[in-house]
């Protein structure tokens, strides 16, 4: 620290924690954007695999070395979820049951 040099703390307005996802979100076990979202992202894996195996059969250099990447990171994307998916089967985790019975609370119908 330099002679005479007051110590100073910087603020910074405007700054905080990031936002929270809301804790009733999801309506299943495959991570905080639900099922729908988790089967989406499947199907982008295996997209991303079959493109990139077509770009490394059928392209040149350049569309070689892309495709690869697409098949990395393809297969690399359905390794994750599978070991996901493995993981809560071993856990003995279930998803949640639908919004409608999660609301009777096991009571029947509301009246």
């Amino acid at each position: 620290m330099v002679a005479g040099a007051a110590r100073r703390s910087v603020m910074v307005l405007g700054m905080g924690l990031p936002r929270q996802l809301p804790p009733g979100g999801s309506s299943s076990g495959h991570g905080p954007f639900g099922d729908k979202a988790f089967k989406v992202a499947l199907i982008a894996c295996v997209v991303l695999v079959v493109l990139g195996l077509a770009m490394v059969l059928l392209g040149g250099d350049a569309a070689r070395s892309v495709g690869a990447s697409f098949v990395a990171l393809g297969s690399l994307g359905l390794v994750i979820s599978g070991a996901g998916l493995l993981a809560e089967r071993v856990a003995g985790r279930r998803p949640p049951p639908p919004p409608e019975v999660r609301d009777r609370n096991g009571r029947g119908p509301r009246r």
